[in-house]
């Protein structure tokens, strides 16, 4: 790395190393080696040939390559490899000469010997975005039979029209704003697709109803959210982060809500984001046992329940992307 804060990228093929490192430039993958400080010095014609980048770069000797999406959790990871010493291993999309961005698997490992002080690490770049396009069409028809799902339980919820619409959307945003990765904010959108599935279980007398709850009626619909996750498990592709969000995004900050009692940071990082929007979108909608309330009016109302209900630094992040009009009204 220079003095600049750069990292200044070598061609294998123009170094001494020997057979070796001969060898390693004729691989037919993209490869790199970093010194110990974790800054790429050394990569190979594959990577040459599709990112361009030789010569002197900023940072570590990739970011320029990064998706901007991709940035933090990759440098995040490759610091987090650097300080341990584990093996690294991690997904993220890389930019080619044209402009566009692929999918790539990247892997790597240290090694000892000679020329350690050099290169004390190897790695590789796979494409792989076949396979992430599969995966991403896959994902896109299961959310859309996940929608589909959800619109037919409004219809019978009859007091939340596109409610769950809504909300997905203002949550995927708000994990955006967070710095969520795809994958992540992948599993956020089945959560929130799914997070009233449990109130299909519900009795319509007690769904229905205009007035207030009795206390039997209050504990049968607070069933519905493991009831949720129940059903949801039994779809089986369901990921864990989203199972956690149907369960959980009626705990409460101060640990008073449901179905566990959860508190805090014990509370899982999607339930705690989703109660945010939840709670919004329920405060901006008329229902028979309320009116709609102003914007203004559901932020402050939100600011009363961070620290109580819900998760004070959602709440700020939430609160400010709001009222800086990223979203409308």
């Amino acid at each position: 790395m220079t003095d600049s804060g750069f990292s200044f990228l070598d061609p294998m093929r123009d170094l001494r190393g020997g057979a070796y490192l001969r060898l390693l430039d004729a691989m037919p993958v993209m490869l790199w080696t970093a010194d110990a400080g974790g800054h790429w010095n050394h990569v190979n014609r594959h990577w040459a040939a599709y990112t361009g980048l030789v010569g002197e770069t900023r940072g570590f000797g990739f970011e320029e390559a990064l998706h901007p999406e991709d940035y933090p959790p990759t440098l995040l990871r490759w610091r987090e490899a650097v300080r341990s010493g584990r093996d690294y291993e991690i997904e993220y999309r890389l930019r080619g000469r044209e402009g566009g961005y692929r999918w790539f698997l990247i892997r790597g490992v240290q090694v000892r010997g000679e020329l350690e002080e050099e290169m004390a690490w190897v790695g590789t770049c796979t494409d792989i975005e076949v396979q992430k396009r599969a995966e991403q069409d896959l994902l896109a028809t299961r959310e859309a039979a996940l929608r589909a799902l959800a619109l037919t339980l409004e219809v019978r919820d009859r007091d939340t029209s596109s409610h769950t619409e809504r909300v997905t959307l203002l949550a995927t945003q708000l994990g955006t704003a967070l710095g969520l990765s795809p994958e992540v904010l992948g599993h956020l959108r089945l959560g929130a697709s799914l997070h009233d599935l449990g109130k299909v279980a519900v009795p319509g007398r007690i769904l229905h109803k205009s007035g207030p709850l009795t206390r039997e009626e209050r504990q049968e619909m607070q069933r519905h959210s493991a009831e949720g996750e129940r059903l949801a498990t039994a779809l089986e592709f369901v990921p864990a982060a989203a199972l956690q969000l149907v369960r959980h995004h009626h705990e409460h900050w101060n640990g008073g809500g449901y179905p566990d009692g959860l508190g805090g940071e014990a509370i899982p990082y999607l339930a705690r984001l989703f109660a945010v929007v939840d709670v919004y979108d329920a405060l901006l909608s008329e229902r028979p046992y309320k009116v709609a309330w102003t914007r203004e009016q559901a932020l402050t109302e939100l600011a009363l329940q961070a620290g109580r209900q819900l998760d004070p630094h959602m709440v700020e992040v939430f609160t400010r992307l709001v009222q800086e009009e990223v979203w409308p009204a």
